[in-house]
């Protein structure tokens, strides 16, 4: 009778364990499923961009048709470094347009890479933040980075084809992708388009009577839904008048645009 209790104690004892058992492989296994469900492809290698498509789009268009002098330099790579560290969130796409004497050798971005994240919002259980941080840092930060010293020019150039250039962003930049999120074009210029059909240093700030134009019809863009930044270089102070201004206004919102900002970039 003794030996038959001990034996019935012992298989209960085989049970609970072996229900232990069965639990804990029903929990791992369940993490596992729930860690393959959540976590999301890998992005893609060229672009970083997620695998679904890019979560929101801007667009950097940067003015070398005249040099910054060395305080301008300073505040363009603080600027370039908020908008790759702040301003543009995980997935979201970053194209970098330059605006340069003849727009047609400039159409294209000369950079463009999604900010696949630093891993700062990530958790150590479910990513390698530190995989994720260092190819932050060695694929999107560090490309970015390097191009500051491309986006300067050592001389002026004879023409400034603004209107042109905004074109081409909205063309070849947000058309080309169509991103389905927040569009932001951020602009580093001292907004005076010069060239032989329309100059902004003859004072010719009336918007409508330009829409009217040819020359006006012919330069328009769609930029629906887009926020508009701009970063003016007051290289002309006497000209970027609040004139100046409303007349950038009045053509983004003609566009489907909206200025969010100006801001005037030291020196």
């Amino acid at each position: 009778m003794r030996k038959s209790r001990a034996q019935a104690r012992q298989a209960r004892m085989h049970i609970l364990w072996g229900s232990v058992a069965l639990f804990v492989v029903g929990l791992i296994a369940a993490v596992a499923i729930y860690v393959q469900v959540t976590t999301p492809p890998p992005p893609d290698e060229t672009t970083l961009c997620p695998a679904s498509g890019p979560v929101g789009h801007a667009v950097l268009l940067v003015d070398r048709t005249d040099p910054l002098n060395f305080t301008q330099k300073q505040a363009f790579q603080a600027l370039l470094e908020e908008i790759i560290t702040r301003k543009v969130a995980p997935g979201e796409l970053l194209s970098v347009f330059v605006l340069g004497e003849d727009y047609t050798a400039t159409s294209k971005p000369v950079i463009e890479l999604c900010n696949p994240g630093d891993g700062s919002d990530k958790s150590e259980w479910t990513a390698n933040i530190k995989r994720l941080n260092r190819q932050f840092e060695q694929k999107f930060r560090g490309p970015m980075l390097a191009l500051a010293n491309e986006l300067h020019s050592q001389q002026p150039a004879k023409f400034s084809p603004v209107l042109e250039m905004i074109q081409l962003a909205s063309i070849n930049g947000f058309r080309t992708h169509n991103v389905d999120g927040p569009r932001t074009l951020i602009l580093v210029s001292d907004m005076l388009h010069n060239t032989s059909s329309f100059s902004m240093y003859k004072g010719e700030y009336d918007y409508k009577r330009f829409l009217e134009s040819p020359y006006g019809r012919k330069v328009n863009a769609d930029l629906a839904g887009v926020e508009v930044e701009l970063h003016y270089v007051l290289n002309t102070p006497n000209l970027q008048t609040r004139r100046h201004l409303k007349f950038w206004e009045d053509h983004f919102s003609n566009t489907g645009a909206r200025v969010v900002s100006v801001r005037p970039l030291e020196g």
